[in-house]
């Protein structure tokens, strides 16, 4: 049996959360409907097994957004797909019997404003089996999470995947992995010259040449350690995060040296930059958290930007670095 819904697709969707006895696994790329959240608690409360994956962006991850943390503690198993393996399916397998399946993101914007579609499927194992085989694919892809670090404001485009120019750099670059033309990968990266997801994919599908770090570049902490932020030998383009905290009581302001080089001292590398924010929220020390985040293109454009988690205040430095760079051969 295949019923085909275009209106009331939660009323419809909740009516088969209702009559799950066993288990429920769920994917869709973004979640943010409250309703259709505490139905999925409800079957866990009631000892039924839950597995979700969704993507980890900030319309996802928000400390404004629904308590996944408390899905996590309640027993069920959660799973983030991430900008590397962007999950986009819509589906849900209740039982192992029934399948909805179609467009519909389980949003309130999907719900009220958006046509979309799902189709529900039962008596079609072969094909209910397909999907649970994929679920447990898309599993794979990722890992379970256990403890969950919301996405702050100050982070809300770090993991947007769905721009217009950035799907469109994308599609570029699968043109030419199914073409065989490289030479259309140089107009992707001018498209959206700010995405390093855009040229990852790329050095992914072997369609870059290929350069690495010569040596690890890193931040000064205190008492003169060294924190490497960027590994030696690490392939371009280069997506890195590292966070760190004050350090002293009422703390406003935090001062670093950017280096390149090995040594766990600090000061027996080679600096190339400072970096300092001003304006920290005045907290005990350790409670005050800051996020640094070092980009390098394939060109070797380094950028690198420290800011406050609590109230984005940031410093951002540009530098071109072809001297740490050195090209892998065929």
């Amino acid at each position: 049996m295949v019923k085909a819904h275009f209106e009331n697709i939660r009323h419809n969707i909740i009516e088969e959360l209702d009559k799950a006895t066993e288990k429920i696994v769920v994917a869709v790329y973004w979640f943010t409907n409250q309703t259709l959240f505490q139905k999925l608690m409800t079957k866990l409360a009631d000892g039924l097994k839950v597995e979700l994956i969704i993507h980890n962006d900030y319309i996802n991850n928000r400390e404004t957004g629904l308590n996944f943390q408390d899905f996590i503690d309640k027993g069920g198993d959660f799973y983030f797909s991430n900008t590397f393996n962007p999950m986009h399916n819509k589906f849900c397998v209740i039982d192992n019997k029934i399948l909805i399946n179609g467009s519909y993101n389980w949003t309130y914007y999907a719900e009220d404003r958006n046509r979309e579609n799902i189709m529900l499927i039962k008596d079609e194992q072969e094909t209910i089996n397909a999907f649970i085989t994929e679920f447990d694919r898309l599993k794979s892809l990722t890992e379970k999470e256990d403890k969950i670090r919301p996405l702050t404001k100050f982070e809300v485009d770090e993991f947007n995947l769905l721009r217009a120019r950035d799907y469109l750099a994308n599609d570029i670059v699968f043109q030419a992995k199914a073409t065989g033309n490289k030479e259309i990968i140089e107009s992707a990266f001018q498209i959206a010259p700010e995405n390093i997801e855009v040229q990852k994919t790329a050095f992914d599908l072997n369609l870059t040449k290929r350069y690495k770090l010569k040596h690890s570049i890193g931040s000064s902490l205190q008492h003169n350690k060294y924190l490497i932020i960027v590994p030696k030998d690490t392939y371009l383009p280069v997506n890195k995060t590292e966070f760190v905290k004050t350090v002293a009581d009422n703390q406003t302001s935090s001062a670093s040296t950017i280096h390149f080089g090995e040594n766990p001292i600090a000061s027996k590398n080679t600096k190339f930059a400072d970096m300092k924010i001003n304006g920290l929220p005045m907290k005990p020390a350790g409670e005050a958290k800051m996020k640094y985040h070092f980009t390098i293109d394939i060109y070797g454009n380094l950028r690198m930007e420290k800011f406050s988690l609590d109230n984005g205040v940031r410093q951002v430095i540009n530098k071109k670095i072809t001297e740490l760079l050195e090209e892998e051969k065929e």
